[in-house]
């Protein structure tokens, strides 16, 4: 049972909405939203929370409910947490967990791990002097597959072969169809057609019909349909042009220094060439059209009611609450994907010309790409006073195991890698590795905006932080804990907007 008040929270439904979600203790109406103003009094201090967009109804509820208790007593401000769940998150994990469960994917990434490998010269470290990567069996390789991190500990192996040998400068800075044409491919080509043609359990796995879930996560112009009925077959030929391309994808971004290292990356090309369709970026797509369609503009005079966008509500009611008169402070948290969900209402109010200014602006984890961040946040700085963001430095984000061996790494790597549509590593607020000025992120205008913005002191602090000053501690070691009880990014929440 709900013990919420309904003061302290707005349950957002489909399509950004007051829909209801079929829970009367959960949904929230235009009139809830209005009596959370009537409570507030002249000079109130509101804080908004916006949690991750994955989690379950329950999960969002359990957190504002945390949230307000954190809050209430120590800031004496009135916290309102936007319940915007998306329930995909359970989605996601089951795609990760039938993926992983498929031989033909295994069996698959042993041949990709085994010739990338050896193209890249990856070093193994307890076979250091004697083998890489490309001199293991595959019976070695699959020993490492039952690892909660396999090839953990891997290096380029020196006198490996240099970009310049690999590709030529006009190929490496081509487009993937490009390089597809190149001497390597080639290569390739004859190292992926001797592999399969030896291995007749992956032969057999690629054209078996697979199972209806794996089925609907393959990509349709891999996996295709022979007869009626048959879905999911892989041809010889196309098997071997698709392990091909994930190899030339893997091995370009090792020469561009945009790689996750050697085994994540790896399982991410293979997820984006072979599943990423419906693997996750429809998931990921889905939960950011929430975020965005929370704040889109109405008049609020159509009927019913339940058809207003309940962020561009809650927005009007600020403005009329200030334009009685009273004064308002407002803090905005975000957690995860919450800060989309702030980036898109910052975006809306300044589209908009709507005389909303707030105090704190403050991110855990963020997972919002850089790109928007510096379109609506960073290019309104005027629109807050101050700006902190927590997260996990790239030491603990990399020990932040989403699922051990299917991905041993955090979700914000999850996202940069596979979710973002279209783009590869893809430029993430959270993550230390895109906003610190690191090669080769030091060349990206955008990525130095950033890394300006948040060198100035006090703007970010990175996990796990041993000591320091009250407001500048983090002890999270997983992306999902920042917002938990036992979670010192709170306390340091709390003496923020408990501030005068």
């Amino acid at each position: 049972m709900n013990s919420l008040s309904k003061l302290n929270y707005v349950n957002v439904g489909k399509h950004g909405t007051f829909t209801p979600s079929g829970n009367m203790l959960y949904d929230t109406t235009p009139e809830d939203v209005d009596k959370i103003f009537e409570n507030l009094q002249d000079g109130a201090k509101l804080l908004l929370y916006f949690h991750g967009g994955l989690v379950s109804a329950s999960s969002g509820m359990q957190t504002a409910e945390r949230i307000t208790r954190y809050i209430s007593p120590a800031t004496h401000s009135h916290p309102v947490s936007f319940v915007w769940e998306t329930g995909l998150g359970e989605t996601l994990q089951q795609n990760l967990n039938v993926i992983w469960s498929s031989e033909f994917f295994k069996r698959l990434l042993v041949k990709v791990l085994k010739v990338a490998g050896k193209q890249l010269n990856i070093d193994v470290e307890e076979f250091a002097g004697s083998k890489g990567v490309g001199g293991m069996s595959d019976a070695e390789i699959w020993e490492q597959l039952k690892r909660a991190e396999p090839f953990e500990f891997t290096n380029e192996a020196p006198g490996g072969k240099s970009a310049s040998l690999m590709f030529t400068d006009e190929e490496l800075s081509g487009d993937i169809d490009y390089l597809l044409n190149s001497s390597l491919a080639g290569e390739l080509k004859g190292e992926f057609e001797a592999e399969i043609e030896n291995d007749d359990r992956l032969k057999a796995a690629a054209q078996r019909e697979k199972p209806a879930l794996e089925a609907e996560l393959m990509r349709n112009e891999i996996a295709q349909s022979i007869e009626q009925g048959e879905k999911g077959i892989l041809s010889f030929g196309s098997l071997v042009a698709a392990a091909v391309k994930i190899t030339i994808r893997v091995i370009k971004r090792y020469l561009k220094k945009r790689n996750h290292d050697f085994y994540p990356t790896v399982v991410e090309e293979i997820f984006r060439e072979i599943y990423i369709a419906d693997f996750g970026t429809t998931i990921w797509g889905l939960m950011q059209e929430k975020a965005k369609d929370m704040w889109k503009s109405d008049d609020f005079s159509s009927s019913p009611s339940t058809s207003w966008h309940a962020g561009s509500y809650f927005l009007k009611k600020i403005v009329d609450f200030m334009a009685s008169g009273k004064k308002l402070t407002i803090d905005l948290v975000g957690h995860s994907a919450g800060s989309i969900a702030i980036c898109e209402m910052v975006d809306a109010i300044i589209e908009r010309g709507l005389p909303i200014k707030f105090r704190h602006v403050i991110f855990m984890a963020p997972a919002c790409r850089c790109e928007l961040f510096a379109r609506t946040v960073l290019k309104n700085k005027s629109i807050m006073q101050d700006f902190r963001m927590f997260t996990m430095s790239d030491e603990y984000e990399k020990q932040d195991h989403m699922l051990s061996v299917i991905y041993p790494r955090s979700l914000l790597y999850l996202i940069s890698g596979i979710l973002e549509k279209d783009s590869f590593d893809a430029y993430v607020l959270g993550l230390q590795r895109h906003i610190s000025g690191w090669a080769p992120y030091d060349s990206d205008e955008v990525l130095n905006d950033i890394k300006a913005f948040i060198s100035l002191e006090g703007n970010v602090v990175y996990s796990v932080t041993q000591d320091g000053l009250p407001g500048f501690i983090s002890g999270s070691q997983k992306h999902g804990n920042f917002d938990n009880d036992k979670e010192t990014t709170l306390d340091s929440i709390v003496n923020i907007i408990s501030k005068a």
